[in-house]
């Protein structure tokens, strides 16, 4: 075997694993007019019914800011920003009951007021439905939110062929899942594992798929998932929308700061106390201050 052989072998194997990577596309914006330029593009490629949308609520379509409840607040208390909380600051039962109750009392607002109107164009001629990372026990104020700021998906939403009506399913595969008017609620799960088994699931083929998000570590779930072999003819483009983020630490220097910290924690602080004062037995089984 001859030098100039062994060097164009050795190139053709090292292209490889990149070739197996070639059809997950990872785009980073902070506009919405970016992915409907995406998604347009994707028009002029494939049949309308061909493309699947996807898309994460917290901080992708609606957002609380930096108020307690809100994706920000969460980061926060779960340690995954660099300012962290200290003993004081911390939430107890924040799985089991602060979490929940907060969507309950929150409102939420449109990260980009234009969504609205734009979700409807490509609903008509796409299939779209949401993929959020909150628990089933979110759904009310979820659609309530939804609803409120104009976004519905029960009409877009990912179904077998032969379902006249959006899907309402549950089960359990690390945690426990809900889908519901277009929405599945995966309580924390890898989305690339959970958008694996809805498609199978509902037996859908589709020739592009856009997925929106403002996570990375759902980017890097999905990108790890959809760059398998199984998914290869399958064009994938991955958006890291990244928004709210970006907006905060343009105005402020950093996506969270210590005074607004200290805010957070003291609305906490005065909204757990009224409860516990209103609703001690609630209070007894799993103290929220």
């Amino acid at each position: 075997m001859n030098n100039k052989f062994k060097i164009t072998l050795w190139m053709m194997l090292s292209a490889l694993p990149a070739l197996s990577c070639a059809q997950v596309k990872n785009i980073v914006t902070s506009e919405y007019s970016t992915v409907n330029k995406i998604i347009t593009e994707k028009e002029t490629l494939y049949p309308p019914n061909k493309i699947l949308l996807v898309f994460d609520i917290d901080n992708t379509l609606l957002t609380s800011g930096t108020r307690i409840g809100g994706d920000i607040w969460y980061q926060w208390q779960t340690g995954k920003l660099p300012l962290k909380p200290d003993s004081s600051q911390k939430v107890p039962c924040l799985y089991e009951n602060a979490i929940s109750m907060l969507y309950e009392l929150s409102p939420m607002q449109l990260t980009e007021s234009q969504l609205p109107a734009m979700l409807k164009q490509w609903q008509q001629k796409h299939t779209a439905f949401a993929l959020t990372s909150r628990a089933p026990d979110t759904l009310f104020p979820t659609l309530r939110e939804l609803k409120r700021n104009g976004i519905d998906f029960s009409s877009s939403a990912l179904r077998k062929k032969e379902d006249a009506l959006p899907p309402f399913e549950k089960g359990k595969l690390k945690r426990s899942w809900l889908y519901s008017q277009g929405i599945f609620f995966s309580s924390g799960q890898d989305k690339g594992v959970i958008l694996d088994f809805m498609l199978d699931k509902m037996e859908n083929k589709y020739d592009a798929i856009v997925f929106v998000d403002d996570g990375q570590a759902n980017i890097n779930a999905m990108t790890k998932m959809f760059s398998t072999e199984k998914w290869f003819s399958t064009d994938f483009t991955v958006i890291h929308y990244t928004k709210i983020e970006s907006d905060l630490i343009k105005q402020q220097g950093a996506v969270i700061t210590l005074a607004q910290t200290d805010i957070m924690s003291t609305d906490w602080k005065m909204l757990s106390g009224s409860l516990a004062s209103i609703f001690p037995d609630r209070h007894k089984l799993c103290p929220i201050n």
